[in-house]
């Protein structure tokens, strides 16, 4: 856990990012302070979760937070092991295994494509976690992916080497206040809306209320409770 007064500087100084506009660095500043006093564990599942475990819980109502338990069960598996490896062994069994690469094969196959992940080639993966994490060949300091790096330096320039990592976002927290808000209302909120059959109606319209307003942004959520509402239109559920 992150002491009060380091998350106080450190919100302080995300504030200001933001006043900048420098939204993207004040983003993950704010993300890792919301999770600081978190567990390792649960601090990675409010880290790839698109809800949070207090939306899950009304959603839900008062079913268990299965994810939690998940998640729980994977770390307790490997007590005893460096952090850094715990962390890994974590990521590596939910975010790569039930995120990450179904998402990349789905879409691949949907057009035809055969897609690799070289670098989960089992012997290069396997000989990656016998690097000792005292060593800091995999962290040092806040360089990530060390040893890489090092390995390929003479193969590619510094600019591409040392760039920030880039993703493929879309503006769905805009999209859902303005040209999509439609589709929630007559989705998501509608009388015979079908995740209501499995989750609160009511939690669900609070959130969806929330976003509107412009008091939490819930894109990436909204977009989660869609994606189930209309499996479940379709389906027949």
């Amino acid at each position: 856990a992150v002491p009060r007064r380091a998350r106080a500087a450190v919100a302080r100084r995300a504030a200001a990012a933001r006043a900048l506009r420098r939204r993207r660095r004040g983003g993950k500043l704010r993300r890792a302070l919301l999770r600081s006093d978190l567990s390792a564990p649960m601090g990675l599942l409010a880290w790839v979760s698109y809800i949070s475990a207090e939306d899950r819980g009304a959603l839900l109502g008062s079913s268990p937070d299965r994810p939690a338990a998940a998640y729980q069960g994977i770390w307790n598996g490997s007590a005893g092991a460096h952090p850094l490896d715990r962390l890994l062994d974590l990521n590596l069994r939910t975010y790569l295994l039930d995120d990450l690469l179904p998402k990349v094969d789905r879409m691949a196959m949907a057009h035809g494509l055969e897609v690799r992940s070289p670098f989960l080639d089992r012997a290069l993966a396997e000989y990656a976690f016998t690097l000792a994490p005292s060593a800091r060949l995999r962290v040092r300091d806040m360089t990530l992916k060390r040893i890489l790096k090092t390995a390929v330096a003479d193969l590619l320039p510094p600019g591409l080497l040392d760039r920030p990592k880039k993703g493929f976002g879309v503006p769905l927290d805009r999209w859902f206040r303005t040209d999509l808000a439609p589709l929630v209302d007559g989705l998501l909120c509608a009388p015979d809306a079908r995740v209501a059959a499995h989750l609160s109606g009511d939690a669900v319209r609070a959130l969806a209320a929330a976003h509107r307003r412009g008091a939490a942004n819930h894109g990436h959520a909204l977009w989660t409770l869609l994606t189930l509402e209309t499996f479940l239109r379709r389906e027949g559920w």
